[in-house]
């Protein structure tokens, strides 16, 4: 469109991400909507899609009173008047910097030509601008930074920025991490504002509910039709449920559908399809479960999984426990990967799928096994147990796997998280991580699990409009008038044994014994609901037992009781049960009439009833209503107003009854308002709103690499950067044998040799002083050190063994290996027999060792108090290990014993490092990278370049290897030595572009690229890009690049980059480019080395040149070169065309 008002026509110039340039391009940086959504466009309508900007500009010839704006053609920039152009300001740490000072709103997509001007205090537009061309950009994403200063803003306020995003359009994603310390107020508010990372869900996402049931059920007419009840289901929250997702789908939040068992089995496909076009008028998709399968599912999750996960364990601690019902264990995989079978049938990219409680476990790994990049959350609404506990399951470990395929656990209350903290701990070695803004996770596979603690919300509103209706209030009339004259104690239970209601009635009859003043006055109503199966139970039985009357309602729907026992010593009725599950208005009506709730939960992940009593209280004048609650329900915790008892102990029940009928009336009113607050300050929407916007935040990083490990329920999905992959043999192979300057680092211990460091235990603490310290170690089988010793023969090779161990140990291990480099103490010791001879250097031979007497008294001082705790000398070095300790108690020692060190060592030149089961002390700058840089640097000055490295390791301290190693020889990067010169890494040649085809390479598999010939590396540095037109030869002669002088056009594509490998032993986060699974196949790869060695030795000493003379004048020694006048090269050929 054409620009309007006093400035001309000028069409904008460049490329969206191209460097600001004379032609008047802008540097846009887009960013991706679920990376950052403006806390303004939540409430904004789905239909008006728009793109937030701001603007960076830079000026240094402002006048003090003058004003700086952006106009442009778009109404938001004023449609070139600048009168109504939004303003720019600045500050003195940004100065001459100028940037929105609130950003404005257009259409997605929206073409917009813009300029900025210098306004005077009169309005007159600075002539210099006038004279300036228009900018164009197009407006994407929902959000965008229109950066003309070059970059200027992010350097005066200190902000790194990686590259470590791209979207399908190749547009760079920034991350910001500012230096907080330099910024101004409202900068430091904005930034804490971002920390969370802002998501939002909209009407645009799908999201999947997924429960055991459905929120509504299915009932078989009389006639053989269906209709839908939504009478709330057993499971104790659905009343909250289905309101809650209505008004999710009427504000149009979320396209939300519930996943679940309707209630009914089919009998054949016909049925099916009725159900499921019935469901789909309430946004609800059946599972139709086989009724063999339901019976076992449900008689595992109740008999086994219930009691599990509220610690109730009388079948594993009975003379003749039962055993594992492996048929159940079965059918509840089964019905889980029914569950997931369903979700992934209906899912599309970019849908949520939220899972729901202890039924379906399973289900987030059997999903993300069929859809890898699903956004899949998990809600735990019952407790999870105590490590004990969940240790007695046989299949923990699968259940543990299924959880952590999800993307973001919920939980009740942080003990049911710290719970699940310390179970993975003990399982399977992981510890909690923390991130900016709140987040905890653990880092599972190569990726963040996270975890959410928010407890689901009581739906007050709606049920303030229950408990308020004339039907509500009929029936509490009636419940008061059947006990007139009596103060009511209530509740409502579930059937079982965790709700001990035996206890309860024992406590409540021991009270009136021993309250006699209260005998006659008070009543406990107990109503009661069975989850798990219909008619009598021996459960019901001992309730009968110990209650004194069943209330009921008859056929006209008027409250009747029937007494349990006659004549007695006790004649009075106190106690009164009613089995039946009620409607929910008579539940209310109850808590209604009631004036104590009286809850003995022996466990309880969240316990609703306490709210809904309070609920049904909120309009009493007096507000004099209490509540008693168990200190095992989770409840407990959040409503403070309440009276906590332990069920367990009857003086405190029976107290707690004395207390509530006797506590002062101002008491009552406060205890009473502060419950009332709590459970009126939020809804189930909010709730229903922040997990799934915390669920989107968590998804999976689209960039990783995934790899499946494991087989059933055991199998598992491994995240890695796409440039981490299993080291491939010929690969290393093809570039051995072309090379002629090779160096190979090898840890031992986990690498070369098995570790068996955890098979060695020694009780109590060392004796003597730390002189007397043992090391122990495995040494190599003798299949590799042939391998080693076929290396060594080739001198083109360089071998050198990294390891922690002393210089004795290494010796010992390998004196039967002529020619192999040693590198003791992790390097602090090393020995090269092509340059030192069997002498040892050492790389501080002045270091002083004086702070070991220190470090190892008070090391031994924790020995002795952390039972499977030990110390290891490695000579520059001492490590209290104490993997083999209780892991939370030895993290809590290790915390004391480092601050310990640091505290005594102070002054010394050594570092306290702590990690994953030791604390070390070390000489500071001691490590195996140390050793490597100093290896390559005397290797390459004694035979020239390095063109082929391989280094393998297996633990942290292997880490600094490979972080010198992609240091040195990283693909693309360059050593700026001058600013006009740069010289190659001889090292991946896929930085060097062949041709122009190769720009429309994915880049994804080598980096994010920055224009203008910059590459972004993973610290965020930029390294330069050094590209190629043609076949032409850049920086010197390319078949120095390939080695043996080969022309890199005889290099496949696939094996010409690589020559320099880093390899981890074991699929885990790391520093190394390449992985192999375990030792085996390190000695595979050794056996290969060895085996191409041997075959080059051979293929070259039988090598002959013949000139075709005959006669002993004419014989050349093996391998001798001939002259040039003896070589006949035949007769030339005529080409074609030719004369």
């Amino acid at each position: 469109s054409s620009p309007k008002g006093p400035f001309p026509e000028i069409a904008g110039s460049g490329p969206m991400g191209e460097e600001d340039g004379s032609d008047g391009s802008a540097r846009l940086r887009p960013q991706l909507p679920h990376l950052k959504v403006g806390i303004q466009e939540r409430t904004r309508s789905v239909k008006d899609l728009q793109t937030r900007l701001s603007f960076h500009t830079v000026h240094d010839q402002v006048g003090e009173k003058d004003d700086v704006r952006v106009v442009g053609n778009h109404p938001a920039l004023g449609g070139w008047d600048v009168t109504r152009a939004p303003r720019l300001v600045t500050n003195v740490d940004i100065y001459p910097c100028w940037i929105s000072a609130n950003p404005v709103y257009v259409e997605l997509h929206a073409e917009i030509q813009y300029r900025y001007v210098v306004v005077s205090k009169t309005g007159e537009v600075s002539p210099r601008e006038e004279e300036a061309t228009n900018r164009s950009i197009v407006a994407s994403g929902e959000e965008m930074f229109v950066e003309d200063d070059g970059g200027l803003y992010r350097q005066k306020t200190n902000t790194v920025e990686d590259f470590d995003e791209e979207d399908a359009t190749g547009v760079h994603i920034k991350m910001r991490t500012p230096l907080v310390h330099k910024m101004t107020k409202d900068q430091k508010l904005e930034f804490i504002k971002n920390l969370e990372g802002e998501a939002d869900i909209s009407a645009y996402n799908t999201v999947f509910v997924v429960s055991y049931k459905l929120p509504v059920k299915v009932i078989r007419l009389e006639n053989g039709d269906f209709d839908v009840e939504k009478r709330a289901s057993t499971d104790g929250r659905n009343f909250a449920f289905l309101p809650m997702l209505q008004d999710i789908r009427d504000r149009k939040r979320a396209n939300v559908v519930c996943v679940g068992w309707p209630g009914i089995h089919a009998n054949n496909e016909r049925e099916r399809m009725q159900i499921e076009k019935l469901l789909l008028e309430y946004h609800c998709i059946p599972v139709f479960i086989p009724k063999e399968d339901l019976e076992m599912f449900s008689s595992f999750c109740a008999n086994y999984l219930w009691p599990v996960f509220h610690d109730i364990m009388v079948f594993f601690q009975t003379c003749n426990p039962r055993p594992f019902d492996e048929q159940g264990w079965a059918a509840y995989r089964t019905i889980n990967s029914l569950y997931s079978s369903a979700v992934v049938a209906k899912h599309n990219e970019g849908d949520l799928v939220w899972l729901h409680d202890y039924h379906l476990m399973m289900a987030p790994s059997f999903i993300s096994r069929k859809i890898r990049m699903a956004n899949i959350g998990f809600f735990l609404h019952c407790p999870f147990p105590s490590s004990d506990s969940f240790k007695s399951l046989p299949v923990r470990e699968e259940l543990l796997s299924g959880l952590l395929g999800a993307d973001l656990l919920g939980f009740q209350f942080f003990a049911y998280a710290r719970n699940f903290f310390v179970s993975i701990k003990r399982i399977y070695g992981l510890d909690p991580t923390f991130r900016a803004g709140g987040f905890m996770g653990v880092e599972y596979n190569g990726r963040m699990v996270y975890t959410k603690v928010a407890h689901f919300v009581y739906p007050f509103q709606e049920s303030i409009k229950l408990s308020t209706s004339e039907t509500v209030r009929a029936k509490t009339l009636e419940v008061k008038k059947f006990f007139e004259g009596k103060t009511i104690f209530a509740n409502m239970d579930r059937c079982d044994e965790l709700s001990a209601l035996v206890p309860k009635f024992r406590a409540f009859k021991r009270f009136l014994r021993e309250k006699p003043q209260h005998r006659g006055k008070v009543v406990l109503v107990q109503y009661i609901f069975d989850a798990w199966s219909s008619g009598e139970t021996a459960f019901m039985e001992s309730l009968r037992a110990e209650a004194d009357a069943i209330l009921d309602m008859n056929p006209d729907g008027v409250l009747t009781s029937t007494p349990l026992r006659e004549g007695g010593e006790d004649q009075s009725v106190d106690i009164f049960i009613r089995f039946n599950l009620p409607d929910r208005t008579d539940q209310v009506a109850l808590f209604k009439a009631a004036s104590v709730l009286l809850d003995t939960s022996a466990k309880a992940g969240l316990n609703l009833m306490p709210f809904e009593f309070i609920t049904a209280h909120q309009d009493d004048p007096e507000k004099d209503s209490v509540s008693i609650v168990s200190e095992f329900s989770g409840c407990s915790r959040v409503l403070l107003g309440s009276l906590r008892i332990n069920p367990w102990n009857a003086n405190e029940v029976v107290n707690a009854c004395d207390r509530a009928l006797m506590m002062e009336p101002a008491e009552r009113k406060e205890r009473f308002e502060t419950n009332l607050m709590y459970a009126s300050q939020s809804s189930p929407g909010e709730w229903f709103q922040e997990f799934l916007c915390d669920l989107k935040r968590a998804r999976k990083d689209e960039g990783a690499t995934i790899a499946s490990l494991g087989f059933g329920t055991r199998l598992r999905h491994v995240y890695y950067g796409q440039d981490f992959r299993k080291l491939s043999i010929d690969e290393v192979i093809f570039s051995y044998q072309r090379a002629k300057n090779r160096v190979f680092f090898f840890d031992n211990e986990g690498t070369l040799a098995a570790d068996r460091r955890n098979m060695i235990r020694e009780y109590g603490a060392p004796k003597g002083d730390v002189t007397d310290l043992k090391s122990h170690g495995t040494a190599p089988n003798s299949q590799v050190l042939s391998c080693l010793r076929a290396l060594c023969e080739d001198n083109r090779n360089t071998v050198v063994i990294l390891s922690g161990r002393d210089k004795k140990m290494l010796e010992d291990w390998f004196k039967d290996v002529d020619g192999i480099g040693l590198a003791a103490e992790r390097g602090f010791y090393y020995k090269l027999p092509k340059e030192t001879g069997d002498h040892w250097q050492c790389l501080d031979p002045n270091a002083d060792y004086t702070w070991k007497t220190y470090a190892f008294e008070i090391m031994k001082q924790f020995v002795k108090r952390t039972q499977g705790s030990r110390i290891e000398h490695k000579g520059s070095a001492l490590v209290w290990q104490y993997r083999d300790a209780d892991q939370h108690f030895g993290s809590w020692q290790a915390k004391e014993l480092s601050s310990n060190l640091k505290d005594l060592l102070f002054g010394f030149e050594v570092d306290v490092a702590e990690g994953t089961g030791y604390v070390e002390v070390k000489l500071r700058g001691i490590n195996k990278g140390v050793a490597v840089a100093r290896v390559l640097d005397k290797v390459s000055t004694l035979f020239g370049e390095v063109d082929f490295v391989l280094s393998i390791g297996d633990d942290r301290s292997d880490e600094d290897m490979f972080e010198a190693v992609n240091k040195l020889f990283d693909p693309c990067e360059v050593e700026d030595k001058n600013d006009n010169a740069s010289t190659w890494s001889t090292t991946d040649g896929e930085c060097a572009t062949q041709s122009s085809d190769s720009d429309h390479r994915d880049d994804s598999k080598e980096g994010l690229r920055k224009p203008g010939g910059l590459r972004a590396n993973t610290d965020g540095s930029l390294l330069k890009v050094i590209r190629s037109s043609g076949g032409g030869s850049i920086a010197g002669d390319l078949s120095a690049l390939a080695g043996g002088g080969m022309s890199m056009g005889d290099i496949s594509p696939r094996h010409k980059a690589r020559r320099f490998f880093t390899c981890i032993v074991g699929q885990k986060t790391s520093a190394a480019k390449f992985f192999l699974n375990d030792t085996e196949e390190v000695s595979e790869l050794l056996a290969s080395l060895k085996a191409s060695t041997v075959r080059k030795r051979m293929d070259s000493s039988s090598f002959t040149w013949s000139s075709g003379e005959s006669g002993a004048s004419g014989l050349r020694g093996v391998g001798s070169m001939p002259t040039i006048g003896s070589l006949n090269f035949g007769q030339p050929k005529m080409r074609l065309g030719s004369k």
